[in-house]
């Protein structure tokens, strides 16, 4: 598929998106999958709009948010957020978008910030981190719990996540999502590794 195809793809996706949160269909499947789509790939940075055919980029993913249809999401951080409190990939996803110190001021006042028990209850790094605690004792982990349920953030004002705590613990790596077009996998590995990693993964590839 060539970028112009990815472009065309990348406006539907964001269209679906936009759509659903104006005429409110907020039902708490598609709207997070769909920014998990959007995140995950990086659509929101490049798209074209059906409509005009225009292409539209954005450096910040706030802009992206806040801008009106059809060149943005016409929504807030917050909404997002709110819409996305039984997502835990998703929340962490948004958490990662904006600046550390922006977080807390973003989602000011949500009263609603735990995740859902039945939610975590499904969650595999959960389920993981439960086992930690339970068969092998690690007090550790069973704090990191506690703090998962009662929706504790850092300091950095990110909540604690189920695989943030696996992390923690040392028993999962930190991972990057890379976007699935070359374009976007391009710009991705240029903001993780300086130009001499670069060159040293072209040469792994060869």
């Amino acid at each position: 598929m060539n970028e112009p195809d990815n472009l065309q793809e990348n406006g539907e996706r964001v269209k679906r998106l936009y759509s659903r949160l104006r005429e409110h269909k907020y039902d708490l499947v598609s709207v997070p999958s769909l920014i998990r789509q959007i995140v995950k790939n990086d659509l929101w940075r490049k798209f074209r709009v059906e409509k005009t055919g225009q292409v539209v980029e954005h450096d910040s993913f706030l802009e992206f948010i806040t801008q009106p249809p059809p060149e943005g999401l016409g929504a807030t951080y917050k909404n997002l957020w709110i819409l996305c409190l039984d997502d835990i990939e998703a929340q962490e996803m948004l958490a990662s978008l904006v600046p550390n110190e922006s977080v807390p001021t973003l989602i000011e006042k949500v009263t609603e910030a735990k995740p859902s028990l039945d939610k975590l209850s499904k969650n595999r790094d959960f389920l993981r981190l439960k086992k930690e605690a339970e068969k092998k004792a690690n007090k550790k982990a069973a704090k990191l719990i506690q703090q998962i349920q009662e929706g504790v953030t850092d300091e950095k004002g990110k909540p604690i996540t189920p695989y943030r705590a696996l992390v923690e613990l040392g028993i999962r790596k930190k991972t990057t999502s890379i976007p699935k077009t070359v374009s976007g996998a391009a710009t991705k590995l240029q903001r993780i590794f300086n130009q001499k990693q670069i060159g040293e993964i072209v040469s792994l590839l060869k």
